[in-house]
């Protein structure tokens, strides 16, 4: 068979072929061109052999074949008299390193592979393209290489990622102009991430989320730095607000959709309020509210259906839950509560018993048990810390079971199906905070459908659009004028966020008026 041998060996300047065998695989027989060889440690050439012995390398596939490499080693005495090593082992530098089993660009492949997918995903599509490696061999190699280096970064974004989630977080940095990762911190803290600007004086504007302790680092270690707020933040926390709002309205919006009057029935006993437990934030405390506001008319919509004689599919099918949950929660006899969820475990676990009585004993300074706890090993932050701490300034409250939601059952003529009967305000956000010309037909007709069934839902479409707007043109000086519509609108949700954006004012204005930042952060992290 004929072949060109630079279609399976790309630099034969230093080696001869010997021998080629093709079957089901490609084995290559190589050796040295060189009659000498250098020693590795002194440089010294020498000829004098000593002894000979074959090694294998694996290669890339050719034409779906898998390649060996067969090399005759050749071992050679060290001439010079002071060396430390006696006899080395020739080496072949342009095609593969000591002690590997792989050529050198097949290292290259499987590196790129485990960059792009990582090791599991990586080896299953090496397999599949008959490339040897295994999900530890592609880490290992990604492990390897050396990441390129910004001696002086000059626009750089920081945000945080999980060691482990809840429990432990670090900071990555990046290069924002060269898109590519700077360094990464084993925490989160002030002195940190402070400590690391400190180190790298010629940065002079910082992308961030909307943490407040980065921001005092920032402040603290690069004070000449531009502090500019991330925009998909920025949005991302317009949309949860939207959410939230969408979601507290449910019940207002199919009302104003006309639903078909059902037949009178009985009055629902009021539902109390679930126990209350102390939430993170206010944000969170409204995203919670407006769910259960969501679940309690989902429910009132399902037992308004079923007094009407229809099916559980067909229910189902109109509210947009699945009919599991409608055999569950016709089975229950109640309005269904929330199930708790499982305490996950936290760093501050083993200190709840020097806690507590910290509490009893009438102590109130945070920073002091902080401190206290420190030097005792604590290593979580000091935020898990006072999230406890909430947990027992609030009382729990006596509440009682939640009262069944009991209706009197009336046999009715079905009525049928209404718009929007499967409202959902997760996917309603997705229409508050798109471009109006990206929509379809559909869509559309959707939106104007909501927007005219509750005077909330329309305050607060035109409110994020406008922010939208200035994220998409950068036209950070509107902000004044859409923080006051926000004051004069009356929606507690987006109040919460123009409280967030007051406080972080200076970053959230450059971030929205820049127009190089939002070019550099249009690539994000």
């Amino acid at each position: 068979m004929q072949f060109e041998p630079m279609t399976i060996l790309p630099d034969l300047s230093d080696l001869v072929v010997e021998q080629v065998n093709i079957t089901n695989e490609v084995t290559v027989t190589v050796r040295a061109a060189s009659p000498t060889a250098s020693c590795p440690c002194c440089g010294t050439i020498s000829k004098r052999v000593q002894s000979r012995y074959t090694r294998t390398l694996r290669d890339l596939p050719a034409s779906g074949r898998p390649v060996h490499r067969m090399i005759h080693v050749r071992r050679f005495f060290c001439q010079e008299s002071t060396c430390v090593r006696k006899i080395f082992a020739e080496r072949f530098p342009s095609l593969t390193l000591p002690h590997v089993k792989f050529t050198l660009r097949l290292q290259e492949a499987l590196r790129e592979m485990g960059f792009e997918l990582g090791g599991e995903a990586g080896a299953r599509l090496s397999k599949k393209l008959s490339y040897p490696g295994s999900p530890d061999t592609i880490l290992r190699l990604v492990k390897q290489a050396e990441l390129p280096t910004a001696s002086a970064p000059r626009v750089v974004g920081l945000d945080d990622w999980s060691w482990k989630r809840r429990l432990r977080y670090g900071t990555l940095i990046c290069d924002l102009e060269n898109n590519t990762p700077i360094d990464v911190l084993p925490d989160r803290e002030v002195e940190t991430v402070s400590a690391w600007f400190e180190k790298h004086p010629t940065v002079e504007i910082v992308s961030r989320d909307r943490s407040s302790e980065y921001a005092a680092a920032i402040r603290k270690g690069a004070p000449q730095a531009l502090q500019v707020a991330d925009l998909w933040h920025l949005g991302k926390n317009l949309a949860d607000s939207v959410s939230t709002l969408l979601a507290r309205c449910r019940a207002e919006i199919r009302r104003g959709l006309h639903v078909q009057a059902t037949p009178e029935r009985g009055e629902a006993q009021p539902i109390p309020e679930e126990e209350r437990h102390p939430v993170r934030s206010r944000s969170e405390e409204q995203a919670r509210v407006a769910r259960r506001t969501q679940k309690l008319d989902r429910y009132t919509q399902l037992i308004e259906l079923h007094d009407q004689g229809l099916k559980a599919a067909d229910i189902a099918s109109r509210i947009g839950i699945s009919e599991r949950t409608v055999h569950r929660w016709l089975a229950h006899g109640s309005f269904p509560k929330a199930r708790r969820r499982r305490r996950r475990p936290s760093l501050i676990d083993p200190y709840e018993r020097y806690v507590l009585s910290w509490w009893q004993e009438g102590n109130r300074n945070g920073l002091q048990l902080y401190r206290e706890l420190t030097a005792r090993g604590y290593k979580g932050s000091s935020k898990a810390m006072y999230n406890y701490l909430a947990i027992l300034q609030t009382p729990q409250s006596d509440a009682a079971p939640s009262v069944p939601l009991k209706l009197r059952r009336r046999k009715s003529v079905p009525s049928l199906p209404a718009p929007l009967e499967n409202f959902s305000a997760q996917r309603a956000t997705w229409l508050f905070v798109c471009q109006p010309e990206k929509l379809d037909q559909i869509q559309q007709e959707e939106l104007m459908r909501i927007r005219q069934a509750s005077p909330s839902a329309e305050t607060a479409y035109s409110l994020a659009q406008g922010f939208m707007q200035m994220i998409r043109e950068h036209t950070g000086q509107q902000l004044d004028t859409w923080l006051s519509s926000v004051e004069a609108s009356h929606l507690p949700e987006l109040k919460s966020i123009a409280r967030g954006i007051q406080q972080d004012k200076a970053a959230v204005v450059a971030g929205l008026s820049l127009p190089m930042a939002a070019k550099v952060l249009s690539k994000g992290m």
